[in-house]
């Protein structure tokens, strides 16, 4: 009884799957049979419906077999170990695809052969794998003599008592799986909590053995504060519902990694908070996770005001110890720049204006400054020799100082360095549809480059 009770509740699971995803199917297209060593063309079809955002397609090659590239459609394609990988950052737009690439296995294999492999996608910061059925396939010496029964050659040996033309060893069929046991994961973790005036870096080292595939870092930020990204080390940052997350489809390599993000108050009183989280990754196909021990940390609100008041008075911006955006692949360590407290003079000529209201798909501009209280017109001309046009936006209950509009990332990044021989700690920032977005998300929507 409880069997079938069972069955019947895998039966309803899988139908609220297929209601909010669709049916989403990985197949594979591979001819029957080979000539060894010629190439032939693998396509793989998916069938993705409304799945967005990461996802990975994985097929392990025989020995003796190997890839090449034809059409990843955007993804990001790798073979190493006998492992064919095809990784997104965010899966094509179109609903089925199909991506292709060259097999060609060694003129010195023949036999028979199966290739099999898993798409894997996120869904609900969850990983999900779809199974791509394996394909047989047959590889012969002469395609003319392909109804014979296969044989197969490995290294071409020499048998005894043969003649000087070198003879085969026949075997009936290659096992192209083996019953090794994987090596078993092992996680350790410590967080380091700094206070850096108006907001706290929150860094956490990762040490790691056999970690492949797969990983996900969770921590739980206390209620009044937000969060944002620093150092996802390759994965990509998301704060929502009081988590801050970091995803990885390939969770880094190192033997010790640090991943690191901000918070900032937002209503949060004075008192002490805690912080926890989690570390999750497979090991053997399934989920396994890692709790990170929690921190505990002082918030003053006096320290604060008592900083807001005192730039308020001299009509000087904070300049934010930390930007809000990071720009991928490399992260940039900067360092707020000093203003100094001194009276500046009125310019009669506007320097400061206000954003346009209305801004159509994605866009960057350079971020030059941050503060609670506007400053005169003249104070990035008079006090950084800054000649651009700088306008204002209010984001997260700061007052930030922009200069420039670009549709092209390679444009904002040009003009970010030409700013920081005035600001040295310009950045470049991102929008989609006039909202801030990272440059991340900004580089995926446009499908353009970072450039350092």
């Amino acid at each position: 009884m409880i069997k079938y009770v069972i069955l019947f509740i895998h039966l309803i699971g899988l139908s609220f799957y297929q209601l909010f995803f669709g049916d989403v199917t990985a197949t594979q297209k591979i001819p029957n049979t080979i000539k060894a060593g010629e190439e032939v063309t693998v396509e793989v079809t998916i069938v993705k419906n409304d799945v967005n955002g990461f996802a990975k397609v994985q097929q392990t090659l025989p020995p003796g077999f190997f890839a090449e590239i034809i059409d990843a459609k955007g993804a990001t394609f790798s073979f190493k170990d006998n492992i064919v990988k095809f990784i997104w950052m965010a899966l094509p737009a179109d609903k089925e695809f199909t991506i292709t690439y060259k097999l060609k296995p060694n003129i010195d294999i023949i036999g028979d052969f199966s290739i099999a492999g898993k798409f894997s996608f996120i869904s609900d910061n969850e990983r999900k794998n779809v199974d791509i059925p394996p394909s047989n396939i047959t590889i012969v010496k002469d395609l003319e003599n392909a109804s014979q029964p296969a044989l197969a050659v490995i290294d071409n040996p020499v048998v005894e008592n043969a003649p000087t033309t070198q003879t085969p060893i026949v075997i009936e069929k290659i096992e192209t799986t083996t019953n090794i046991t994987p090596a078993k994961v092992e996680i350790q973790s410590t967080r380091t909590i700094e206070n850096l005036g108006n907001n706290y870096k929150v860094t956490v080292k990762i040490n790691q053995t056999n970690l492949d595939g797969f990983a996900k870092f969770v921590d739980i930020v206390p209620s009044g504060f937000t969060a944002s990204t620093d150092n996802p080390e390759g994965g990509i940052f998301s704060f929502s519902d009081g988590e801050a997350k970091i995803l990885w489809m390939a969770a880094p390599k190192k033997a010790e990694f640090s991943v690191s993000y901000f918070i900032e108050p937002t209503d949060a009183k004075q008192g002490s908070y805690t912080i926890s989280g989690t570390f999750s990754y497979l090991e053997n196909d399934l989920t396994s996770k890692h709790n990170i021990n929690s921190s505990t940390f002082n918030f003053n609100t006096q320290t604060i005001a008592q900083t807001e008041t005192t730039v308020s008075n001299e009509q000087q911006p904070i300049i934010e110890k930390t930007p809000a955006i990071v720009e991928p692949v490399k992260q940039e360590k900067l360092k707020t720049p000093v203003v100094e407290k001194q009276p500046v003079k009125e310019n009669t000529k506007s320097n400061i204006t206000s954003v346009p209201s209305a801004e159509k798909g994605v866009t960057y501009k350079v971020q030059v400054g941050a503060g609670h209280q506007t400053v005169s017109n003249s104070y990035f001309a008079s006090k950084f020799n800054l000649t651009d046009a700088v306008s204002t936006e209010s984001h997260e209950g700061w007052i930030k100082y922009i200069v420039g509009k670009y549709t092209e990332y390679q444009q904002a990044r040009d003009k970010r360095n030409m700013v920081r021989n005035n600001v040295k700690n310009a950045f470049v920032t991102a929008y989609n549809q006039g909202k801030r977005i990272t440059v991340q998300e900004a580089l995926m929507i446009s499908n353009q480059k970072w450039y350092q």
